[in-house]
C-alpha cells in the first residue's frame, strides 16, 4: 500500500520548502554583502599599530586583517601601518599618527586626527568618486596622483604632492547665504601639483571666517578678499626636492625594520623626518 499524502501533509512540505528556501537567499545576502563590504586591507606594519572600531578600545592590527568604514588606525614611535584598497591605492600611516576611515566606497574620506599619511592613488577614478584625506585645516581632494599629508593637531596642515595634483581646500565655516554661491568654495581651494608642498594653517582659516562673516552681506566684496587670501596662499606654493627619494627612503625602512630589529632604526627614522619637514 503507498503512501497517501493528506492536503495538509502537502501543505506543511511545502511551507517547509519556502522556510528553507527564504533562509538561503538570507544568508547568500549577507555573506554577498560581507564579502562586498568597501575596506582596506592590512599589507604591512611595522612596531607597534592599533586599530579600533570605535576609537576607544584599541587591539594591535595583523597582516590581511580588513579595516572597513569608520574604523580607526593608530601608529606609536617608529612604527608605519600600509594598506591596500582592492588595487586601487594604498595608504601609509606613518609614526605617532592616528586616522579614520570616515567613509568608504563611492566617496572615501581619510580624517587624519594627528601625524603623517602617504596616499598613492594608481588607477583612474570612476566618473563620480571621490578620495580625499582631510584634517581640521583643509580637506586633499584628489583623482590620480601621489602626496604626504602632514597634520599637526589644532595647528597647520602640509601638503606635499608626489605625482598629479591635490586640490586643497580650507575647512572654514561659510553662513548659508553664502555657500550657496558655488565661486566662494572655489576661492577657498588651492591647486598643488607635483614636486610642490603647501601649509596651510588654522589661524588663517580663523582669519577667513571672522572676514566672511563681515561681509557676507556683501558678496562681491567678499569675493575680492576671497580671491586676495588665494593669491596669497598660491603664492607660498614652494617647490620641493627629491620627494620621490623620501618615500623611498621610507619604503626602504619600513623593509628594513620588517627584517630585522637593529640598532640604525633611530637614526634611519631621523633621517626621513628631516628630509620630510
Amino acid at each position: 500500500m503507498g503512501i497517501v499524502y493528506t492536503e495538509e501533509k502537502i501543505k506543511e512540505a511545502t511551507m517547509k520548502r519556502w522556510w528553507i528556501y527564504l533562509l538561503l537567499v538570507c544568508v547568500v545576502l549577507i555573506v554577498s554583502s560581507q564579502a562586498a563590504k568597501p575596506a582596506y586591507e592590512v599589507d604591512s606594519f611595522v612596531g607597534k599599530v592599533e586599530y579600533s572600531s570605535e576609537g576607544k578600545v584599541w587591539k594591535p592590527v595583523e597582516v590581511g586583517m580588513k579595516l572597513s568604514q569608520n574604523a580607526w588606525i593608530r601608529t606609536a614611535e617608529d612604527a608605519s601601518v600600509t594598506m591596500v584598497y582592492q588595487g586601487k591605492r594604498s595608504l601609509q600611516v606613518l609614526q605617532n599618527t592616528v586616522v579614520q576611515l570616515k567613509s568608504l566606497g563611492t566617496k572615501e574620506t581619510v580624517s587624519v586626527k594627528k601625524g603623517k599619511v602617504h596616499l598613492n592613488v594608481f588607477t583612474k577614478l570612476k566618473q563620480g568618486e571621490v578620495v580625499q584625506v582631510e584634517n581640521d585645516v583643509a580637506v586633499a581632494a584628489v583623482r590620480g596622483t601621489r602626496f604626504i599629508i602632514d597634520y599637526e593637531e589644532g595647528s597647520a596642515s602640509k601638503c606635499v604632492v608626489v605625482a598629479g595634483t591635490v586640490s586643497l581646500t580650507r575647512q572654514v565655516k561659510v553662513p548659508p547665504e553664502v555657500a550657496k554661491d558655488p565661486e566662494v568654495k572655489k576661492l577657498l581651494t588651492v591647486d598643488v601639483k607635483a614636486n610642490q608642498e603647501l601649509t596651510m594653517t588654522m589661524a588663517e582659516n580663523k582669519a577667513l571666517e571672522e572676514t566672511i562673516q563681515r561681509s557676507k552681506n556683501n558678496l562681491a566684496l567678499l569675493k575680492q578678499v576671497l580671491s586676495q587670501a588665494q593669491r596669497e596662499t598660491m603664492s607660498r606654493v614652494m617647490a620641493v626636492k627629491n620627494a620621490e627619494r623620501v618615500l623611498e627612503e621610507l619604503r626602504q625602512f619600513d623593509e628594513e625594520n620588517t627584517e630585522s630589529n637593529n640598532d640604525e632604526t633611530e637614526e634611519t627614522v631621523n633621517k626621513i623626518k628631516s628630509k620630510v619637514k
